[in-house]
């Protein structure tokens, strides 16, 4: 093989492990109007977290400053795209049943490194902020479907007095519980049609 040859393999190789993996998470055939209207507000959220830091002067390092900027753009772009037709049926066809609403949450372990990198190793942040989410979780799959989307509000403004009233605000991370929750309480989890969890 020669070495133009390896290149292009490599190449078409990454680009079919990037968009499958961009696939599995938002669903196939996004149309380019729900695409946009994501990636728009996602971008610029994303591109404000480093630069409100840096122009603050909150002296985070560079591992702070891209994890930071990862989060944003995973939890702005997931609260948005979440709530589209194509990702929401994706994620809520009649095969992912319980457990996969279930470990696909259990994976947000953002608040474990926001403990440890930004809020000095405060690990009762970690443990009340994972268990509530895991708690409301467990709340809204066991509910009735016309029961989910007002009962994910409802733990949805818990998290907010979780945010507001038991933890100091984390300079330049104060967005983050907020969109946090409202990713994965309110934009993931409910189901829009009937489904059943045993």
């Amino acid at each position: 093989m020669t070495n133009s040859h390896y290149k292009s393999f490599s190449f078409a190789f990454f680009y079919k492990i990037i968009f499958k993996s961009w696939e599995m998470v938002v669903g196939p055939d996004l149309p380019k109007s729900e695409f946009w209207l994501c990636m728009v507000p996602t971008l610029m959220a994303t591109l404000a977290v480093p630069f409100y830091a840096i122009f603050n002067h909150l002296n985070w390092n560079i591992w702070q400053l891209i994890i930071a900027t990862f989060f944003a753009f995973d939890l702005f772009g997931g609260a948005i795209v979440n709530v589209t037709q194509t990702t929401h049926r994706w994620h809520h066809q009649p095969k992912h049943e319980f457990k996969y609403h279930f470990i696909f949450v259990m994976g947000h372990l953002h608040p474990l490194i926001i403990a440890w990198l930004y809020s000095s190793s405060n690990w009762s942040y970690f443990v009340v902020v994972y268990s509530y989410l895991l708690g409301a979780t467990l709340s809204i799959l066991k509910s009735p479907i016309y029961l989910q989307r007002p009962l994910s509000m409802i733990l949805y403004l818990g998290g907010l007095i979780i945010n507001t009233y038991l933890f100091a605000a984390i300079p330049g991370l104060e967005w983050f519980l907020p969109v946090y929750f409202l990713k994965l309480l309110v934009s993931y989890l409910p189901q829009s049609s009937e489904s059943s969890f045993s």
